[in-house]
């Protein structure tokens, strides 16, 4: 019994610590607050980052009066370039999308109803849609027009559809939101290619897929689990359940990191239901899927969370082409929190081995007064989600040194001035409750 208890508690001492291992710092919120009055709602799995680095942002739903086509309201695509502004190149808001069909017929959509999800394509880079909720179209990311749409991807299946994910050889993977339902397979000209036998044992909002087809990951919210289903060869079949990972996460969205080959999943919230102990809600938690460990993740960077009466449901993330920035999309909340930006952090957060804390403390930098940098050490007593800001005298935020689930320990970071001012700041620790403040002078 001894054992096992042992066991157990390293085990959660080894996945609370991802946390302290992350360097992903909140960045901004996005787009800018000029434009983001121009996509009403909060975002269903409907973020994207194209090949040339366009932020694609699908609104849910829409707000009276604020978009439409005539007298129809739409929820609108927006692409904005990676400073907040609208793309020039676009016609942003796009409201209409014309092309063909799966059979070359020519077709038009006006974009009502819910989105349901976007995904940049692994082969071209062109843009997935799921809107309405049960068709599918694809976007070339140069020109925002529609290129091809397919109403119906799952044989026989009429209900929502999970955000799509497509290997490199363009074969689009769709998994239908309610269970006991086939996942579908489409060619990249969107005629069918099949499906993945009748897999869906829980509701799943997304998929994903490896890159050559083999290993398609289906994951359930409800159930708490990824089921991993393996082909020899891709798409022709047969696929076969292998595997289950990440139980206790309620996933409802998924994407792979650039550069890492992480796949990238939510952890669960109020309303959908909140993760197993030892993960914790409101996250994105980074999965090695060769060695099937959590190794990264990051945190919900929201004040609103959910003490204070919202519950901002994370639903989407998409990266940049080299892996450092990541977009994240929330489907409740309150403007302008829907989308968020993390960057890998400068600043690390070093364990200071051999210490035990026995309190909350935040210790007086050194050295003080400093010139560009100094360092900051902390400790904490309790298992949670950690933050260290620095403010200038009139309150506003400089910089966030820390925003991450730590584990029981003293640490220490460094902090980089060299953009600053001379001056008086302030330092705020927020862990456990607690919240412990001291001041430094930066002398140039």
């Amino acid at each position: 019994m001894m054992k096992k208890l042992l066991f157990l508690t390293i085990c959660l001492v080894l996945v609370v610590s991802v946390g302290a291992n992350a360097q992903w710092k909140f960045a901004k919120y996005f787009p800018d607050t000029t434009t983001i009055k121009l996509w009403p709602s909060g975002i269903n799995n409907g973020i994207a980052v194209d090949p040339a680095g366009k932020i694609w942002i699908q609104s849910y739903a829409y707000a009276s009066g604020v978009d439409s086509v005539g007298t129809v309201k739409v929820g609108v695509i927006n692409v904005y370039n990676a400073n907040g502004t609208l793309y020039s190149g676009i016609a942003s808001p796009i409201k209409i999308l014309s092309g063909k069909d799966e059979k070359g017929v020519a077709v038009i959509d006006t974009l009502a109803g819910s989105g349901y999800g976007l995904m940049a394509d692994a082969q071209t880079g062109n843009i997935l849609s799921i809107k309405p909720s049960a068709r599918i179209w694809k976007i070339d990311y140069k020109t925002g027009k529609g290129i091809v749409r397919n109403l119906a991807p799952i044989p026989g299946y009429t209900s929502s559809l999970g955000t799509p994910m497509s290997d490199k050889y363009g074969e689009v993977f769709i998994a239908p939101v309610v269970p006991g339902n086939a996942v579908g397979i489409l060619n990249s000209d969107f005629t069918a290619a099949g499906t993945v036998l009748n897999v869906t044992a829980g509701y799943a909002r997304c998929i994903a897929v490896s890159s050559d087809g083999n290993d398609v990951y289906v994951p359930g919210f409800d159930t708490k689990l990824v089921y991993i289903y393996h082909s020899d060869n891709g798409s022709l079949g047969p696929y076969v359940k292998k595997d289950s990972v990440l139980k206790g996460l309620a996933i409802e969205s998924m994407t792979w990191q650039p550069k890492t080959g992480y796949l990238w999943v939510t952890s669960g919230n109020i309303t959908s239901g909140m993760p197993d102990a030892p993960y914790v809600g409101y996250r994105w938690y980074g999965f090695n899927v060769t060695t099937k460990k959590v190794v990264d993740s990051i945190a919900l960077y929201d004040p609103m969370i959910p003490m204070y009466g919202t519950d901002p449901r994370p639903r989407g993330i998409a990266f940049t082409a080299n892996g450092d920035t990541a977009y994240t999309a929330c489907f409740n909340g309150t403007m302008p929190s829907w989308v968020q930006v993390y960057t890998k952090s400068t600043t690390y957060v070093e364990p200071v081995k051999g210490v035990v804390p026995t309190d909350y403390t935040l210790s007086q930098n050194y050295p003080n007064p400093f010139n560009p940098s100094t360092q900051i050490s902390f400790s904490i007593i309790r298992s949670g989600a950690t933050t260290l800001k620095v403010y200038d005298l009139m309150g506003r935020e400089v910089s966030t040194l820390v925003n991450e689930t730590l584990a029981p320990g003293a640490y220490s970071v460094k902090f980089d001035a060299t953009k600053l001012s001379s001056g008086t700041y302030v330092y705020v620790l927020t862990s456990g409750g607690m919240r412990l403040t001291n001041k430094m002078m930066l002398l140039k």
